[in-house]
């Protein structure tokens, strides 16, 4: 049975189209013909009847090459390609650019090539490169515990030390997100990798030199991870359909979870053997050899073939592709500013990111100035809440890409997943609070000391556990958002939420240690303003966060 010949229109896997509204659904994208009718037998009745050769798991998708051997049946009614190309172009009339491309994007369904598609080799180097990121986070998080007591810093320079990362972090993000969006993100990912693991490198001997030469290396750092999330973003977007985006984010975030996990394992082990100087060194190299690794997998070689084909048939419906590559990217600043479900993200961004970033730069100073434990046990204490998010993290994306199989509308998947991250945190952050001996803080002295003795050292530790295993649920949460209000524009809109998303390491780490240098009191410093934070994150981003493709977009 012979199948029509089609003009290609895009290139490469299988998919479906289902033009939205009744009847049968006749079109389907082959590698080697490109969009074409399905192929279809006459029954008894005269009426057209799709073959039964397709795959079972999907009947609109065939598996047979674009031509067959044998005789044309002449009973075959394939319909004419300009009627149905005109019938698809009628239905979609009148939509919106973004209402087309989101009616297209929820039925296609891409045909895998081979047993590990090519997207997800770049997701996954992806998501080492974020381990990395966040081995050079938290190295300082532990190393600043003999470099005080070498250095003679108080608790506001350790304060200082650690936030100064943020500096950098915070002006990247924006500047990150356009430039991805400009030359792509594969690029911008490489060189932010560069840069950051080239301030890791000089952090100990700047630290000998003068801790504002220290602070300066962990800026060159922040700079660096400051477009990594933007960057990666803009790589997701142009590579992940919908169904599988959770996933793919949740992969790619949750190795800054593995990160966290990787760099306090090591780091106590290291700094007893080596000094604290060797955390940096090793960390350092690890990142230049990503750097070399990454383009030997070509991840710009071509966007994912689903997401790809789902932008070209939308345009063959408006205009000629070639037309709109042509075009120069607009990125509509004032519009992005102006949209509620993008405040929403930003807030949630903010209020999220208080609590994980104050948590990570100061709980290894937790564990030892209020409870009383060494470096290394502060380090493997600390090592295990990011553990329990690590192991939070698998269940996150099936389950929220299976609550959007099933037919749950996107909008309430991520208000679900982000009110999880939000509500159960705060609550574990006022027990901590409570469950923390009053007057544990630098100041301390003997009566302290036997406080923290009697200290309930196993439930605080389980509270910190259970907060960060819920807080997993934001990468099918807020850091899914970006992608589902405008995939083109993902990675600047992430580098505005981001920067809001940064400001807490600044505002909150420093907060932290001048808290604790007035107050002596860990409940006041740390725990109560990251719950306030999470729940009023928690009651705005309910209010008005949306996942509903935006008319700019």
């Amino acid at each position: 049975m012979a199948l029509l010949p089609v003009p290609r229109l895009c290139s490469r896997q299988m998919i479906s189209l289902r033009v939205p509204g009744p009847g049968p659904r006749p079109w389907a994208y082959s590698r080697s013909v490109g969009l074409r009718p399905k192929r279809m037998c006459a029954t008894s009745s005269g009426e057209p009847k799709e073959n039964d050769s397709s795959s079972s798991s999907n009947p609109e998708i065939s598996d047979s090459p674009s031509s067959s051997s044998g005789e044309d049946d002449p009973t075959d009614e394939a319909p004419k390609v300009g009627q149905l190309a005109a019938a698809a172009a009628k239905k979609l009339a009148g939509r919106t650019e973004a209402a087309k491309a989101a009616a297209l994007e929820d039925v296609l369904v891409p045909e895998d090539d081979g047993k590990f598609p090519h997207r997800w080799k770049v997701v996954l180097l992806m998501a080492l490169a974020f381990v990395l990121c966040n081995m050079d986070k938290v190295n300082m998080s532990v190393a600043v515990i003999p470099m005080a007591k070498d250095l003679g810093w108080s608790a506001l320079d350790r304060g200082l030390v650690s936030s100064s990362f943020f500096w950098g972090y915070t002006l990247t993000q924006i500047p990150g997100g356009y430039i991805s969006t400009k030359i792509g993100g594969a690029r911008v990912l490489m060189a932010g990798v560069a840069l950051w693991s080239f301030g890791t490198l000089i952090a100990p001997p700047a630290a000998k030199i003068s801790l504002w030469a220290l602070c300066a290396t962990r800026v060159l750092v922040g700079l660096g991870e400051g477009v990594a999330p933007s960057a990666a973003t803009t790589v997701l977007a142009k590579m992940m359909p919908r169904n599988e985006r959770s996933r793919a984010v949740a992969m790619v975030w949750g190795g800054l979870d593995v990160g966290s996990v990787v760099g306090l394992l090591l780091s106590g082990p290291l700094i007893k053997a080596y000094g604290w100087p060797s955390v940096f060194y090793l960390f350092a190299c690890l990142g230049l050899m990503w750097c070399v690794v990454w383009p030997m997998i070509k991840p710009e070689m071509a966007p994912s073939p689903k997401v790809a084909e789902q932008s070209a048939m939308v345009q063959t419906v408006e205009e000629p592709v070639e037309k709109k590559e042509a075009e120069k990217i607009h990125v509509p600043w004032a519009e992005f500013f102006k949209s509620v479900p993008v405040w929403a993200v930003t807030v949630a961004h903010f209020c999220f990111n208080w609590g994980y970033y104050v948590l990570l730069a100061w709980l290894p100073s937790y564990f030892e100035l209020a409870l009383g434990l060494n470096v290394q046990k502060s380090s493997f204490l600390t090592l295990i809440p990011y553990l329990a998010m690590t192991a939070m993290m698998p269940l996150v994306g099936p389950v929220a890409d299976g609550l959007v199989e099933k037919g749950m509308p996107l909008t309430k998947v991520r208000k679900l997943a982000q009110g999880i991250a939000f509500i159960g945190p705060a609550m574990c952050m006022l027990a901590c609070a409570f469950l923390t001996p009053a007057g544990q803080g630098p100041a301390g002295g003997v009566a302290d000391a036997a406080a923290a003795a009697n200290a309930p050292v196993a439930a605080i530790v389980t509270l910190l556990s259970v907060s960060f295993a819920l807080g997993a649920w934001s990468r099918a949460g807020l850091y899914c958002n970006h992608q589902d209000l405008s995939p083109k524009y993902a990675g600047a809109l992430l580098g505005i939420t981001n920067t809001a998303g940064a400001l807490p390491g600044v505002l909150g780490v420093t907060a932290a240690g001048y808290l604790l240098d007035q107050t002596n009191s860990w409940a006041l410093a740390l725990f109560l303003p990251t719950a306030v934070c999470q729940i009023f994150g928690a009651i705005f981003y309910t209010i008005f966060a949306s996942s509903e493709r935006q008319s700019w977009s």
